[in-house]
């Protein structure tokens, strides 16, 4: 584990504060930000009295409330326009091929449906001629498809999903009704993670997670992709565990924050 190293004590203090505000879905008064940060009201005062003239903070002048300000918003856009995702994925990739052993895809939605932007190999990793940067994905055969069909609105994908199944009909294990793929659906955000095995390529098998952003809205996917029979591609096997890390790391860095149930 990386040791932190030392820094200024009273940043820290700082943002031990504005992590309260950050982590509340209304403003606070002073006694709660108090209680949640373990810091005193009168040391809180003087903190909060300086971030509310960075902008950083705000306080209602009728409740005496306190909310993250506008600086913070820009502060927040800021890092957005910074992280790009073909640039914050790869050392994750780079580590889940090593560490799998197997081919690693990233996905987005392109113009004409889930599209592979970046590929890395792993030590283990068989020749895939048919996929490569640049390659359209299915919606229903492809673990990618299938991750991006489950999780993109309903009202903006169904219409591709139609189209496909009425030009691909019934193939290996694809759904061929709207009730099957609503089922198939349903169960890969249940379970987070998506697989097709021997449906794209008939000797592989690959599984693919989401990646999301700020708004909880799906940008990007990745994805393993092996060998039936090498690659162990079972929900809770550790290759399934990996990805799903993997997926939840790469939204974090994208603003995504775990919904508390």
């Amino acid at each position: 584990m990386e040791k932190k190293k030392n820094g200024i004590q009273s940043i820290d203090v700082g943002f031990s504060i504005l992590s309260v505000l950050v982590n509340s879905a209304s403003p606070l008064p002073l006694k709660t930000i108090s209680a949640q940060s373990g810091l005193s009201p009168s040391k809180i005062h003087s903190y909060l009295t300086s971030f509310i003239n960075l902008g950083v903070v705000e306080q209602n002048l009728s409740t005496g409330f306190y909310s993250l300000g506008p600086t913070c918003l820009k502060l927040g856009l800021g890092y957005l326009d910074q992280v790009n995702i073909l640039t914050s994925s790869q050392p994750i990739m780079l580590e889940l091929a090593q560490e799998i052993g197997q081919t690693v895809f990233l996905g987005v939605w392109g113009n004409r449906g889930p599209t592979i932007v970046n590929r890395v190999d792993g030590p283990y990793s068989q020749t895939i001629f048919d996929l490569r940067i640049g390659s359209v994905l299915p919606l229903l055969s492809s673990a990618l498809g299938k991750n991006f069909a489950a999780h993109l609105p309903l009202s903006f994908i169904e219409p591709f999903i139609v189209d496909e199944i009425e030009k691909q009909g019934s193939g290996s294990g694809k759904p061929v009704a709207l009730s099957d793929v609503y089922d198939m659906l349903d169960e890969i955000r249940n379970n987070g993670i998506s697989n097709s095995r021997g449906q794209l390529l008939s000797d592989f098998t690959s599984l693919s997670v989401p990646i999301f952003d700020f708004s909880n809205s799906i940008y990007a996917g990745i994805t393993i992709m092996g060998k039936i029979d090498v690659f162990d591609d079972r929900l809770d096997a550790k290759p399934a565990k990996l990805l799903k890390a993997a997926g939840k790391k790469l939204s974090e860095l994208g603003g995504w924050q775990a919904v508390s149930r």
